[in-house]
């Protein structure tokens, strides 16, 4: 099994994750994908933030992004996402990486 590393940035700091390669070949489109399904608010998840009962906003890091790679298009792969260093200021610049 080849793994590849993928940063996933944020605003504060990078997540370090482990994928197969196809899904770093096309991280951008996974990405979009992700966000999609993410901010759909039909989709009950772990990551809502609510006010007063309400879906109001988003609390995620690279964990959300790998459960969903996992879950939908690794599914049926025997290969797995899965973070290998969270929150990290430093890390090495030309690994292929995403922006949230």
């Amino acid at each position: 099994m080849e793994e590849l590393l993928l940063i996933v940035r944020f605003d504060m700091g990078a997540d370090i994750v482990d994928t197969p390669p196809f899904i770093v070949e096309s991280a951008e489109e996974y990405r979009k994908h992700f966000l999609q399904w993410l901010g759909d608010k039909n989709n009950n998840h772990r990551y809502w933030y609510y006010h007063n009962g309400v879906k109001f906003g988003l609390d995620y890091r690279s964990e959300a992004f790998v459960e969903w790679l996992n879950a939908f298009p690794l599914a049926d792969n025997a290969e797995k996402a899965r973070v290998v260093a969270a929150h990290v200021y430093e890390y090495d610049e030309t690994l292929p990486s995403i922006f949230f």
